[in-house]
């Protein structure tokens, strides 16, 4: 049953990519629709009067060519919606996913009983979609904010947020059927479905590679350091001070990547974060160039792939100089505006630079700048990005030995995480755990964020140890609670000599304080 949930969670994680594959399939499924039907009214032209058809067949020769169409429409609205608690997207979805399943039906029922690739696909959709649609309602599905309320000052317009996604698509599709017409005027093989589809696959994973490389590269070269690197599911980062490798199944069809660098001082540059921002569109307008070049030089084998990547390059650094959000993710041209803007988004970034300090060099949580954490975190009030200000600013108060203000801060990031931020990671929700029962003594708040965060599947690092000692220290288990603690010390003292890290064993050296009489109990709960 567990499992079945958490396939439920990533179906659900997936939908919105689907229902844009589906949206596709019905762009390109309506103009082919109306090539077929003119084809066959003048064909029956041509064969002139004597070709006399029933109102049936007038019906079908009309009618069933856009059945495929319309059945895709169909089903990509049903699994949008049926996730938003639509009680009637489950027989539309379960209806279109039988037609899916009788379209790779009919070459069986009726001869010549030929069959291609694409009916594979269909009985594939067919059958994925009858299980989803028929999944018992009742069954809980991990939500999280499809709409964010658009925050002043970061550079993005609500109508180009909304309309530009639809925008980029057919900019693609139209680029791809002009790929393939240039492929049959330069006498080069169109490609099948299937290597159709892996061919873009390819191609997409080296545009996305190429960019987060650019983004990389001058970070680097600027002497930043690089945490974290990631495309579409394949994500490799730093934890625990040592580099692990994860496939994220629930990013399996994303078509963006990410770049962790970070500053080696909190003294740096903002020419230096603008660099890093620009160099990602530059390196995908070179390599783009590059390629189109030799797409019409080089050797006739390579000739498809590279100018389909070169034609993707450019369009890729041209929609990436448009400032816009898709969900919380800001495209580069949003990000250099607001590092240049000099207001509280321009606080943002370079908070989080300093934050990112802290993982490779002395800085600690104490040092941040917390009045430019403040005039972020005034304006960027929801998502996850508030919920990382908070607890940032709740970080450093606590590091500066200020309980009251850090749980002032703690309070705000739990009314965010609560209202636009419930799928932030486990590595934020163990301080809501940890700061319930060190600073409120409140052991059943601190119980609630637990079950939050045993949700989340966290890694049993000494984050997850520690916030688990002082869950049971504030139920009053002090045996458990020094097990936890002694784990959690152990895991601490392998952790590279870096501020973040030092300010982990200073919680430790806290909750030990506590433990330290063994007779003592959790005081009352502070009311909050």
């Amino acid at each position: 049953m567990r499992a079945l949930k958490r396939l439920i969670v990533l179906v659900h994680a997936l939908r919105k990519y689907l229902s844009w594959i589906f949206a596709l399939s019905f762009f390109i499924g309506v103009p082919i629709t109306f090539s077929t039907t003119w084809n066959m009214l003048g064909s029956i032209r041509h064969n002139g009067p004597q070709l006399y058809l029933s109102a049936t067949s007038w019906l079908l020769v009309l009618l069933l060519p856009w059945a495929m169409p319309v059945q895709t429409a169909v089903f990509g609205i049903a699994w949008w919606t049926v996730f938003r608690e639509k009680r009637s997207s489950r027989a539309w979805g379960i209806a279109a996913s039988v037609v899916f399943i009788a379209w790779f039906l009919l070459p069986i029922l009726i001869p010549p009983h030929h069959f291609f690739s694409g009916f594979v696909l269909l009985l594939a959709v067919g059958i994925v979609g009858v299980i989803a649609f028929s999944w018992p309602a009742e069954l809980p599905v991990s939500r999280s904010p499809d709409q964010l309320a658009a925050v002043s000052g970061d550079g993005t317009s609500s109508f180009i947020n909304k309309a530009l996604p639809l925008f980029m698509l057919l900019i693609y599709f139209r680029a791809y059927s002009w790929w393939l017409g240039w492929l049959g005027a330069n006498e080069l093989s169109s490609p099948d479905f299937i290597h159709g589809t892996v061919t873009l696959t390819l191609v997409g994973l080296l545009l996305v590679s190429t960019h987060e490389f650019g983004h990389t590269f001058v970070g680097l070269l600027l002497g930043m350091k690089l945490r974290a690197f990631a495309v579409g599911p394949f994500q490799w980062r730093i934890r625990e001070g040592k580099w692990e490798f994860r496939f994220e199944l629930r990013q399996i069809l994303a078509t963006s990547g990410a770049t962790g660098i970070v500053p080696t001082s909190r003294q740096f540059p903002n020419s230096a974060l603008l660099s890093m921002v620009v160099a990602g569109v530059v390196i995908n307008a070179f390599t783009g160039a590059v390629a189109l070049w030799l797409a019409y030089t080089g050797a006739p084998q390579l000739q498809g792939v590279l100018a389909l990547f070169g034609t993707f390059s450019l369009i890729t650094a041209a929609m990436n100089f448009v400032p816009f959000r898709i969900q919380e993710n800001y495209s580069d041209g949003a990000q250099i505006y607001q590092i240049l803007s000099r207001g509280a988004w321009a606080d943002y970034h370079r908070v989080l630079a300093v934050a990112g300090a802290s993982l490779v060099s002395p800085v600690r949580p104490r040092d941040y700048d917390i009045e430019a954490i403040r005039r972020a975190a005034h304006t960027i009030a929801q998502g996850r990005r508030g919920l990382l200000l908070r607890l940032l600013a709740h970080s450093y108060f606590l590091d500066q030995g200020n309980a009251t203000a850090a749980g002032e801060e703690l309070l705000e990031a739990a009314s965010i995480y609560n209202t636009s931020a419930s799928d932030a990671p486990a590595d934020f929700v163990s301080c809501f755990v940890f700061g319930s029962a060190y600073i409120w003594r409140n052991a059943d708040t601190s119980r609630q964020w637990w079950a939050h965060l045993e949700a989340k599947s966290p890694v049993h690092n000494s984050d997850f140890w520690l916030s688990h000692s002082a869950l049971r220290w504030v139920e009053g288990d002090l045996k458990g609670a020094g097990e936890s603690l002694d784990k959690a010390r152990a895991l601490a003292q392998q952790l590279p000599n870096a501020g973040a890290y030092e300010f982990e064993r200073y919680r430790c050296a806290l909750l030990q304080e506590m433990l330290k009489d063994i007779c003592a109990s959790p005081a009352a709960p502070v009311s909050s």
